[in-house]
């Protein structure tokens, strides 16, 4: 995952759709998203610090997660692009527990399982806060030399767990929220922790390979990148398919009048 900052929302002259810009923080390499209307006002007003009367949806929905936290024993983190596919960005909003990981019921369901033990694919029953969830496992891995799952309902709500050797208990680790990205943004700029720092935003490489731009420095028009290239013994290669279903994207990035990107936020 790479870190990014907000430098601007934008907007097409060719046909009026609004566009959030993120920065890598380390780097020169830009991430255009695509959002509603609505959406763009919510985070520019929040980054112009305009006050309103009444609570916006977004304060609304940071002022539940405040309320929630304090009697679930989790924080909400960072927000992630975890994927784009067919010229549509996916987020997720990331609680992670505040103490240590808390262990949770899981049971394996035999019932519509062609698969056995806790494997990918698998439907398990999650036990938490008194509540029952039916989840299927959509990733497995292993991280020093310990084993984690990431389980799914119907709703967008996973959870990552972390199997204990020693108790032979799964530990609840992460929640995760499926949310649009515009969405998890505007969640970001207005969650604040004890420094004074809003939510981190941040974006997965490969998400950064289909569809980060670098500009040049003298037109502001996107530099052609080779997006078919194998950067990473296969993970980072594009397939032709995929390329043709980003097209559309990269039609519309090449619309955007980005010469004074960098100099200025919105």
């Amino acid at each position: 995952m790479i870190e990014m900052t907000i430098d601007s929302i934008r907007v097409s002259l060719m046909n009026y759709q609004h566009v959030v810009i993120l920065k890598e923080k380390e780097s020169d390499r830009y991430l255009p998203i695509w959002i509603g209307p609505a959406e763009a006002d919510a985070i520019s007003i929040k980054l112009q610090n305009f006050d309103l009367a009444r609570p916006m949806t977004h304060d609304l929905l940071k002022n539940a997660i405040f309320a929630l936290e304090s009697t679930s024993g989790t924080i909400v983190s960072k927000i992630v692009v975890n994927d784009l596919k067919d010229d549509t960005f996916y987020a997720q909003i990331i609680f992670e527990t505040t103490d240590m990981p808390k262990p949770v019921n899981v049971k394996f369901l035999p019932e519509g399982n062609t698969r056995k033990g806790y494997d990918h694919g698998a439907v398990i029953s999650l036990t938490w806060q008194g509540k029952e969830h039916k989840l299927k496992i959509a990733n497995e891995w292993k991280e020093s030399g310990d084993r984690f799952i990431e389980a799914v309902n119907d709703d967008g709500l996973m959870f990552e767990l972390r199997f204990d050797k020693a108790t032979e208990q799964w530990l609840l680790t992460k929640v995760k929220l499926d949310s649009r990205p515009s969405d998890a943004i505007a969640l970001a700029v207005r969650v604040v922790d004890t420094k004074g720092d809003t939510l981190p935003i941040y974006v997965e490489e490969t998400v950064l390979d289909k569809a980060g731009v670098i500009l040049d420095r003298e037109t502001g028009k996107p530099i052609p990148i080779d997006r078919s290239a194998d950067k990473s013994g296969g993970k980072g290669k594009i397939d032709e398919q995929e390329l043709k279903k980003l097209s559309a994207f990269y039609d519309f990035i090449n619309t955007l009048n980005l010469d004074d990107i960098g100099k200025h936020k919105s």
